[in-house]
């Protein structure tokens, strides 16, 4: 449904969604694949999600998960490059308190109460758009969508940083760890201990969480799912990329893997591992499919490793679903994960043969043995053991793909996500239900 749609039916419930990154840049996953899913959701359950973010230039745009707000940031743009392409999260200093004045500009004339979710730092705002608010009679209640915390995942950035990795990335990325660890964490934990509800997708999540914000009313565990279980239903299969249709290849197995070049996502372990495989003799194709900054030093250990005739890093795609389709084989090589990966849950939904690591909220998603196999984070030997185990089993592949569908269906409808999410807002905001 879109916005129009659920205005002309009479849903005239709105909810602001806080994204912080501009979602109709980020075509890709992660954070914003992660907010678009959230506004379909808040659609499908008679909401209308008003979406707020920070870009190059303002605007307004309808789109068919939500009405996508630009603010345009105060940070000039040649210094936003100095700092990287993850330049949003450490500015949420700056862009935090923009976004909060745009919201309360918004929502001040409209009656209360409101409900404001935020999604991870960015809920840091929501607090003062609730401040603001009070201060003219209305009401508005803070959500915080939580799916890591800040130290968590930086220190997993700065422990993946490895021998392949440039110097001049390594020290970027020590800079962010110092900023976000000093600076943006306070904002962070002003956060956890005032928003009125949090909402976490797993109990590793949770357990991150200070001990006192752990439990219900205060938290609430929600299911959640990908982008995709909005407008897919599984079965379709593209056309093969080019990059996986190999003539001197035709029948063997084909690994995918979807994820950022990042230090605490392990493709330097996934890319040594695919090493080993080649070392033993192990028929099969690998295609690596991400962008990121570690991207080309990743390129170049593939080179170096000598793994090029039967791997490609292929970097960014708009659309991950042809690779997941046509693959034998999904890994995910994280290190950490925060809580869980939308590439895995597509890839469940895909129905490929999943070999993940034991990191953080994936054992809550995948059953070892029943929907994936697992293997402890960052252990290249481990990895190559579980690929060789699966490339040369085509039964266990077989098991493995029909176990990945049903925990996709099992876990992760989009209508189940979408109740809960419904659920949640009312909960937040009683008197907006109806």
């Amino acid at each position: 449904m879109t916005v129009s749609a659920a205005l002309s039916a009479g849903s005239l419930r709105e909810v602001v969604l806080i994204a912080g990154k501009d979602p109709l840049v980020e075509i890709g996953g992660g954070h914003s694949a992660y907010v678009r899913a959230h506004g379909r959701a808040a659609l499908r359950a008679g909401f209308v999600p008003q979406i707020f973010c920070v870009s190059d230039r303002e605007g307004v745009f309808e789109t068919d998960f939500g009405v996508v707000y630009r603010v345009k940031s105060l940070v000039p743009l040649h210094l936003r490059a100095g700092i990287g392409s993850g330049y949003y999260m450490p500015l949420v200093v700056i862009h935090g308190p923009q976004l909060a004045t745009a919201i309360s500009r918004f929502l001040r004339y409209r009656p209360g109460p409101h409900v404001v979710h935020g999604f991870g730092p960015w809920a840091y705002a929501g607090l003062a758009v609730r401040e603001r608010l009070a201060r003219r009679g209305v009401a508005a209640a803070t959500i915080a969508g939580v799916y890591t915390t800040i130290r968590h995942e930086s220190r997993a950035r700065v422990e993946g940083l490895g021998p392949s990795h440039g110097l001049g990335k390594k020290a970027r990325i020590l800079a962010k760890h110092f900023w976000m660890t000093r600076v943006v964490e306070r904002l962070e934990r002003r956060t956890l201990a005032e928003t009125q509800l949090l909402l976490v997708n797993y109990e590793s999540v949770r357990a991150l969480l200070p001990p006192a914000r752990r439990d219900p009313p205060i938290c609430r565990l929600v299911p959640y799912t990908s982008e995709s279980s909005f407008f897919r239903d599984g079965t379709e299969t593209p056309p093969c990329p080019t990059s996986l249709e190999r003539p001197d290849h035709t029948d063997v197995p084909t690994i995918v893997s979807v994820s950022r070049h990042d230090p605490r996502k392990g493709v330097d372990v996934l890319i040594h591992a695919l090493a080993i495989l080649k070392g033993l003799g192990v028929p099969f194709r690998a295609c690596l499919v991400g962008g990121g900054t570690l991207l080309e030093d990743h390129r170049r250990l593939a080179r170096r490793l000598g793994i090029c005739d039967v791997a490609t890093v292929e970097g960014f795609v708009e659309d991950v679903w042809p690779y997941l389709r046509h693959a034998d084989v999904f890994v995910l090589p994280s290190l950490e994960e925060g809580s869980g990966s939308l590439a895995l849950i597509e890839a469940l939904q895909a129905g490929a043969a999943v070999v993940a690591s034991r990191c953080d909220g994936i054992p809550e998603d995948v059953e070892d043995g029943e929907s994936a196999l697992l293997v402890p984070p960052g252990d290249r030997e481990a990895l190559a053991n579980a690929l060789a185990r699966l490339l040369g089993d085509p039964a266990l592949r077989a098991s493995l793909s029909r176990g990945a569908r049903h925990a996709f269906e099992r876990k992760f409808g989009a209508d189940g996500f979408s109740h809960a999410l419904a659920a949640a807002y009312r909960s937040a905001a009683p008197g907006d239900a109806s």
